[in-house]
């Protein structure tokens, strides 16, 4: 492997070129709502609690935390989907991310 090669700079290439032709962004005037004080405190302290406990996840157990979101994504196939499953795999797996996405995929399409 080449030196200046850096495979993180490729997946980040990989997944902006990818997300660019399966998302169609929403409209701004469709993002726009009125929300009451409560309705935005609620939201927020529930996204708080969530995102506190993915922190915990990171710090504790990140392959629990990535093993979590590959069984999320397989609920439900999409491409967007299919991305963030080789992005966990990936992430879960730097030393042999390509084999490990390659035995993932034998091992789905076989069962």
């Amino acid at each position: 492997m080449s030196k200046n090669k850096n495979p993180l700079k490729d997946l980040d290439l990989f997944l902006k070129q990818q997300a660019a032709s399966f998302v169609n962004p929403t409209p701004l005037s469709e993002k726009i709502q009125v929300e009451t004080p409560s309705e935005i405190i609620q939201a927020s302290s529930s996204e708080e609690s969530i995102l506190q406990s993915v922190e915990r996840m990171l710090d504790q157990n990140p392959s629990a935390l990535y093993d979590m979101l590959i069984e999320a994504a397989e609920k439900r196939q999409t491409p967007e989907r299919t991305v963030l499953i080789n992005t966990a795999l990936y992430l879960k797996n730097t030393r042999n991310w390509k084999e490990a996405i390659r035995e993932y995929w034998r091992r789905k399409n076989q069962g």
